[in-house]
């Protein structure tokens, strides 16, 4: 395995670790194959590249593009889809991790908004009851803190940037 191979499967093994659910394998190996690609790629070649089937391929890219991770290129001298990443591909990534937090953060507002009283909360029940409000409370508390340190940091990315261009 070359050291470009090897820092392939490494971006993508890190990819999979984002979402909780451990992610899907192929979605991550497709990005990362198209991340570390100078050119656009064809539904074969990237088939090829990961030896699975062009239609799972298919299937996977078109979550990719849906989620402006990809974007489909046609050449006219070809019948063939060519992909390529996103130019703000590192943005769209963040901003769908934020977003998923946002939902969140916006799940425990609305449980903490719609808590019941402690008089509703049966006598046995009560110190379950003080543990899980103070638990959910916590949960709300840092994902406001990481909102509010994150603002603005769009922009300040965007300005980074152009340095490493």
């Amino acid at each position: 395995m070359s050291e470009l191979q090897n820092l392939q499967e490494q971006f993508s093994q890190e990819l999979e670790k984002l979402s909780a659910d451990g992610g899907n394998l192929l979605a991550a190996r497709l990005f990362t194959s198209l991340l570390f690609s100078s050119k656009p790629l064809s539904l074969q070649e990237m088939a090829n590249q990961l030896g699975v089937t062009k239609a799972a391929v298919s299937i996977r890219i078109r979550d990719l593009e849906a989620g402006g991770l990809s974007v489909k290129k046609s050449k006219i001298s070809d019948r063939r889809d060519y992909y390529y990443v996103a130019e703000d591909n590192s943005l769209i990534m963040a901003e769908t991790l934020l977003a998923k937090m946002k939902q969140f953060l916006t799940g425990t507002e609305s449980i903490l908004e719609n808590w019941p009283e402690e008089s509703d909360i049966h006598e046995d029940q009560l110190e379950d009851y003080h543990v899980a409000k103070k638990r959910i409370q916590d949960f709300h508390l840092i994902y406001q803190l990481v909102f509010q340190r994150i603002e603005g940091i769009e922009d300040e990315w965007r300005s980074k940037r152009k340095g490493i261009d």
